[in-house]
């Protein structure tokens, strides 16, 4: 298990572990970088590899609170992490690790399969310097939940060379993410003799302390004469910070000789100046969107831009971009900051969709366009109405040369909608003008049943019926209550959800199509099932008569009222064993169900309540209750307290224990069983006291 340190990053939580390996003859020691036991401070040899890994772990919260976890990642990814780590003095640096192909990328840490995050440039970004003794490398777009590794390869010395007997290497790295910045855990290894008197080296910042900046570098410890590096000077963002500086050793190239007492570092920052950076939005803006807000940076530190992308699309208005006049490319999404402000503008259009028309079917105007409405553009949520205005024209017929007079029949679209935030095209047919046909429609449910509860599927049958002694074709209906679908069945084809065709009717026929709608969970609700014929056409020149309306109705309802019984006692103590029938006469002969709970309940209806089975040792109900049901769903019962809640109603019944005594003339009887065995107690004690008097034991 690996803990690790965390702090919050512009509102992500960016992760850094360091884990030491200290090559040991033929196994590797691998430690936690937070440790504090004993286990991490490990020692090795001289003139041996010691390897340092960077583990760069990212954790994060997104605006949608959106988190990650060893076993779940989020889309969440990282800016720019800059990464630096001193190599402790008397080290020598050796290489990097990387893969084989000389790349280093992330992986999950829940199962290790490959992940977003990269280091910038591969193995080429990864640099030391060694005036400084520093490794450093970017890593970009890493994802939360996932990890990316770093190895950095080391040699001891010999500690001959120093003329010591113990040397100590503290190794801390430190990570920064736009303002934010932390160093990760300490590890430690050492060379050379275990029982050393050594001395400490601490840091503490003065003054005004940043809340960006990292915790002070952790102690250390060294022996005397070891030699010893100053560590590297924080980075707080918008902050100067002052360099380590001490009155207890004399410092030479950032190392110093440790002495035979404790050192102490100190150190301060100072504010830098502050320059904003600005969003501003030209024209029309989306309803409820806001512009960025002004923040302040200092010189040199990453910005990075308002994550709205050009193409965008917020509430019927496309994002046109940002765009600056000032000094800094905006286009790779991250600039770094310039001694001045920087304003930056943004634009939005607001989008228009096409509404086009078209006509379909086997009868098609001899010049189409001449009479097809023209394209329009709408925006979204604007009411728009058909248009209808279309003028009788000849038409072919079946694609051939033969023309006739024709009528349009109308659109497969209400006259008017709200415009979606896309195109729409809507579709007419056209029929030769002669003879007009009217069919029949009908409704009805398959079940006769006129209450519905919660996840029951109802089910309509929709009949068309031709009354002509010729088939009609290209029969369109149109379902218009939300929630009901067409299912597909025989002798038609479902478009989709709303709307169904039927290929012919026969003549003096009929073809029955099916639809479907879910019963919610309202307590009671009615609705009325519509459906509308909305087109259809003959082989024989007959057309639909349009002047008619070709509608059918049928009314449900959803009711999702329940009974639930607790059977107690007269203690108000629950009894089990008990059950219930509910019936929907008088007579109980038309039983709805058995049991405690009752949910096939209907609103305005009376039903009765009967005790089938008592619980052990109480007698059973020996009465019918009434129960009334009103229109809202509550429940009254005559003698008894009912409790409504959201369409349940619970009653608590109380059973009568059975009685344990005799019943040979009812309760008063009892008075004289409690004479009688009062009369055998007084019996015993006045035995009692005469056997004492006779000096006998009783």
């Amino acid at each position: 298990m690996i803990s690790f340190l965390k702090q919050k990053l512009n509102g992500r939580t960016m992760l850094l572990l360091l884990l030491l390996c200290g090559v040991l003859a033929i196994f590797i020691a691998r430690l936690t970088l937070s440790a504090v036991t004993e286990e991490n401070h490990i020692r090795v040899k001289e003139k041996s590899e010691l390897t340092y890994y960077l583990d760069v772990i990212y954790d994060g919260k997104d605006s949608e609170v959106v988190t990650s976890s060893d076993s779940a990642t989020a889309e969440v990814k990282s800016n720019n992490i800059y990464i630096e780590d001193k190599i402790p003095e008397g080290l020598t640096f050796k290489r990097f690790l990387t893969s084989e192909d000389g790349t280093i990328g992330a992986v999950k840490r829940s199962d290790g399969s490959s992940c977003s995050g990269y280091v910038v440039d591969d193995a080429a970004g990864l640099h030391y310097d060694a005036a400084t003794r520093t490794v450093s490398f970017t890593v970009k777009n890493l994802k939360a939940g996932c990890k990316l590794t770093v190895g950095i390869v080391t040699e001891t010395p010999l500690l001959s060379d120093y003329g010591v007997d113990r040397m100590d290497f503290y190794n801390t790295g430190h990570a920064r993410e736009n303002d934010q910045s932390l160093n990760s855990n300490t590890v430690h290894a050492y060379i050379g003799r275990e029982d050393m008197i050594d001395y400490v080296v601490s840091y503490k910042y003065t003054g005004e302390v940043p809340a960006s900046a990292p915790a002070a570098p952790a102690n250390t410890s060294y022996v005397q004469g070891a030699p010893v590096g100053v560590e590297a000077s924080p980075v707080a963002p918008g902050y100067t910070f002052s360099g380590w500086t001490t009155e207890d050793v004399t410092v030479n190239n950032n190392k110093f000789t440790m002495p035979a007492k404790n050192v102490v570092f100190v150190g301060h920052f100072t504010k830098n100046t502050l320059y904003h950076v600005s969003y501003t939005l030209n024209g029309d803006i989306p309803e409820g969107f806001k512009p960025p807000i002004t923040k302040e940076y200092a010189s040199g530190v990453d910005v990075k831009v308002d994550s709205l992308k050009k193409g965008d699309v917020i509430n019927g208005y496309r994002f046109l971009g940002w765009t600056t006049t000032d000094p800094v490319d905006l286009a790779p999404g991250i600039f770094v900051m310039p001694s001045q402000d920087v304003e930056i503008v943004g634009q939005f259009e607001k989008i228009k969709y096409k509404v086009e028309y078209e006509f379909q079917g086997t009868v098609i105007p001899v010049n189409p366009s001449s009479v097809l409405p023209p394209t329009e553009t709408h925006y979204p949520e604007e009411i728009v109405t058909v248009n209808n205005n279309i003028p009788s024209t000849t038409c072919r017929i079946n694609s051939g040369t033969e023309t006739k007079p024709c009528v349009f029949l109308g659109w497969y679209s209400k006259n008017t909608f709200k415009m979606p935030a896309k195109d729409v095209l809507i579709s007419g047919e056209w029929k030769i003008a002669d003879d007009l046909f009217s069919p029949i429609i009908t409704k009805d449910l398959k079940e006769n049943r006129k209450y519905y509860k919660n996840g029951e599927v109802i089910e309509f049958n929709i009949t068309v019926a031709n009354t002509e002694s010729y088939p009609i074709k290209d029969v369109l209906l149109t379902e218009q209550l939300d929630g009901v679908s067409f299912i597909p069945g025989d002798g038609y084809t479902v478009l989709n959800d709303k709307y169904v065709k039927i290929g012919t009717v026969p003549a003096n026929g009929n073809v029955v199509v099916k639809a479907q709608f879910t019963a919610g969970s309202e307590i009671i609700k009615a609705y009325t099932n519509r459906v509308e014929l909305i087109g259809a056409i003959a082989d024989n020149d007959k057309a639909l008569d349009t002047s008619k309306e070709y509608i059918a109705e049928e009314d449900f309802y959803i009711s999702n009222i329940s009974l639930s019984i607790d059977k107690v006692n007269s203690r108000k103590q629950k009894l089990n064993g008990a059950k219930f029938a509910l019936y929907s006469d008088e007579a109980l002969t038309d039983k709805v169900g058995e049991g405690l709970s009752f949910g096939a309940i209907e609103p305005n209806k009376t039903y009765y309540l009967r005790e089938i089975t008592a619980p052990d040792g109480y007698k059973l109900l020996n009465k019918t209750l009434k129960v009334v049901v009103d229109a809202s769903g509550k429940i009254t019962i005559d003698g008894y307290t009912v409790d409504y809640d959201e369409g349940v109603n619970t009653v608590s019944i109380v059973n009568d224990p059975i009685d344990i005594l005799p019943s040979t003339g009812g309760t008063g009887n009892i008075k004289y069983i409690i004479i009688g065995v009062a009369i055998v107690i007084l019996g015993c004690i006045s035995y009692m006291i005469y056997t004492r008097k006779k000096g006998y034991e009783c």
